[in-house]
């Protein structure tokens, strides 16, 4: 009994480690001027791309740059209240020699492109279809 609880505090702690936790304490970040990492897609963990750098992005007005984890994006955005709508994307085309790295961009991209609404909870940003969350981005720089 004592090696199972002991496994599952390791679970516990590791899970815990891997993953940014919501801080709800204190008001949202703005969703401009902030720079966000990518830390899960398609309810899934990422991975980091190139030199192990995470996939991230940062809105500046109404313009959205960013790293895939291979490639630069960047292009138009609008919000509104909740509402976001990305694209179109332009992105620089390196070859993505990590299958699972590019099928991470590959997500990524697909899921701006169909981000209907956007969400943030003290440091997390949440993005969503109709079907439900896309993404989630946590701050990258302390506030």
């Amino acid at each position: 009994m004592r090696m199972h609880t002991a496994f599952a505090s390791a679970l516990f702690l590791l899970a815990a480690c891997s993953s940014p936790q919501v801080s709800v304490g204190r008001p949202p970040a703005p969703l401009t001027g902030t720079d966000w990492r990518l830390f899960e897609l398609h309810d899934l963990p990422t991975i980091g791309g190139r030199d192990q750098t995470p996939a991230t992005l940062r809105i500046d007005g109404g313009t959205l740059t960013g790293f895939t984890g291979c490639n630069r994006l960047s292009g138009p955005v609008t919000w509104s209240s909740d509402k976001v709508r990305f694209g179109p994307l332009a992105m620089t085309r390196m070859a993505c020699l990590d299958t699972n790295l590019g099928r991470q961009e590959s997500g990524l991209v697909k899921a701006l492109k169909a981000a209907e609404r956007q969400q943030i909870i003290g440091d997390t940003l949440t993005l969503f279809d109709a079907a439900g969350s896309l993404a989630r981005f946590i701050v990258t720089t302390p506030r």
